[in-house]
């Protein structure tokens, strides 16, 4: 019997039809992520290499059960500054690309702004970020914005600037606002080229953080990958690898699932085959 004959087609099939149906989608990679963590453990393992240059993955696990690196504060320290860069680029990424679009005169002067400003290597930037706002997590949360930002202007602006131009001129002949056209047309349309970019920032914000803890930071999962790094403990190195893959996975993860619920018609149809 078909499972999908009790509902009329082209029905919504529910929030949580979509996801199970993302889950069955995204399964066979996590298979694969799971033997590439086998390979790992039992390749270290067979080759006989030495723990310092790479541990097993198990040697990594343990090392996550000491309480000596203080795993919990220092993943909630990088855990701010994450969600902090993905907020602040999500905000200003929608915002500057709005501006972008609002006329041609915009577009002309603030696009070559932002490309010259993207085109700057961030490392570089850091130490600056750190002089002009000290210590602590709110240099780590610019440099992750300066990085996770521009793909969510790119993208919001291409998705504010592809809507159908007959839909477009039969509003204007209606009357429309400009501010009309924007929300009733414009944002709607730009609505999964959005979640392209909150994708793309979701990653990006990760990088960034780090690249922040790396110049200056006493806490968070950065400074102990440099202490590590220091002091030849690749153990912990690793256990923050995969603190910080988790970290972005599940942030990702989030963005994928508020994109089958709010915007379904952007995924394709991963219940056929």
């Amino acid at each position: 019997m078909n499972p999908h004959a009790a509902s009329p087609e082209g029905a919504d099939p529910g929030p949580m039809r979509r996801l199970a149906a993302g889950v069955a989608y995204y399964l066979p990679s996590l298979l694969v992520m799971l033997a590439l963590l086998l390979l790992w453990q039992f390749g270290v393992t067979w080759l006989g290499v030495k723990e310092y240059i790479m541990p097993t993955l198990s040697a990594a696990l343990k090392t996550l059960a000491d309480p000596n690196y203080r795993w919990l504060e220092n993943l909630l320290a990088t855990l701010y500054s994450v969600l902090g860069a993905f907020a602040l680029s999500a905000v200003l990424g929608v915002a500057l690309a709005v501006v972008i679009v609002w006329n041609d005169l915009l577009l002309r002067t603030v696009m070559p702004v932002l490309i010259f400003f993207n085109t700057l290597p961030k490392i570089a930037l850091a130490p600056l970020f750190v002089i002009w706002l000290g210590y602590g997590i709110w240099p780590n949360i610019v440099i992750g914005t300066t990085i996770a930002f521009f793909p969510m202007v790119v993208n919001t602006a291409v998705g504010l600037s592809s809507a159908e131009p007959e839909m477009l001129d039969l509003v204007r002949t209606l009357k429309a606002t400009r501010w009309q056209v924007l929300s009733k047309i414009r944002f709607p349309n730009a609505v999964p080229y959005i979640f392209v970019g909150l994708k793309l920032a979701a990653t990006m914000s990760v990088t960034g953080a780090l690249v922040g803890e790396f110049v200056a930071s006493e806490r968070g999962l950065g400074s102990l990958i440099i202490t590590g790094g220091v002091t030849m403990q690749t153990p912990s190195i690793f256990a923050s690898l995969i603190l910080i893959s988790a970290l972005g996975l599940v942030l990702y993860g989030l963005v994928v699932a508020a994109e089958r619920i709010v915007a379904p018609w952007a995924q394709r149809d991963e219940t056929t085959g």
